[in-house]
């Protein structure tokens, strides 16, 4: 018995002095200091950056108008029919100009205002459309068709696994960028430094460097853990100082 009071007093006593609480605290900061930086840093972004305006870039681009010929109509009749019945049909703006996106059972087509094909569009049809929704204060640089999108601060992917795209570019203060499918010539989306910036503090804050959407993963959840237990022992450090007055 006596014996056994030896060999256990040694492990409960260790418990009882701060170097213990101090170590495991140093440790785990080790483990979990640079991501706790990246959460403070993600969130102070989150909370002084304007959403909509500086990540999103509302105010670069204008809405595309949807502005039908008079006297146009419908004629189903015109539609490609080997695909089964039409399900949906919806009315976009391409660099060609007004066209119809008709969707069928397990297909879906683009085509213009009387059923035809959509033509891919040119270069120049691109760089013609973008000036036109464009509203920021740069000048226009060049128009680059990418086969796929680079990726920018080594997991920052502006248009997720999305590929052949146009890419129009402005020396705007943000180096604003737009997106134009290369097959219909739709527009699909402004990308400027500010929201790569957002999009790789998001990623990090998340700690999904893949995709940047799962935010219930299991590095965040281990690392949460990790947070917690710091949290903790710099907690009982923090109490026996004030309990003893060491301020």
């Amino acid at each position: 018995m006596t014996l056994f009071l030896q060999l256990k007093n040694p492990i409960k006593a260790s418990w009882k002095r701060p170097a213990t609480w101090f170590r495991w605290h140093r440790w785990l900061g080790y483990l979990i200091g640079l991501q706790l930086l990246a959460w403070i840093l993600g969130g102070l972004l989150f909370a002084i950056v304007p959403f909509q305006t500086l990540v999103k870039g509302k105010d670069l681009v204008s809405k595309p108008s949807l502005n039908f010929p008079e006297q146009w109509q419908i004629d189903p009749s015109k539609f490609p029919s080997e695909h089964g019945a039409l399900q949906g049909l919806q009315s976009i703006v391409s660099a060609q100009g007004l066209a119809l996106r008709l969707q069928f059972k397990n297909k879906s087509l683009v085509t213009d205002l009387h059923g035809a094909p959509l033509n891919a569009p040119t270069r120049e049809q691109i760089q013609t459309f973008a000036k036109q929704i464009y509203r920021g204060d740069g000048d226009f640089v060049a128009v680059q068709h990418l086969s796929s999108v680079p990726t920018q601060l080594a997991i920052v992917k502006e248009l997720g696994a999305r590929k052949n795209v146009w890419l129009a570019q402005f020396n705007d203060s943000q180096r604003t960028r737009l997106y134009f499918d290369a097959n219909t010539g739709e527009y699909i989306t402004v990308r400027t430094d500010a929201w790569v910036w957002y999009d790789f503090f998001w990623r990090l804050h998340v700690m999904d460097y893949s995709e940047g959407e799962d935010f219930n993963n299991t590095l965040l959840r281990i690392a949460t853990i990790f947070a917690f237990l710091m949290m903790v022992t710099g907690l009982v450090l923090s109490v026996r100082n004030l309990l003893r007055k060491r301020f």
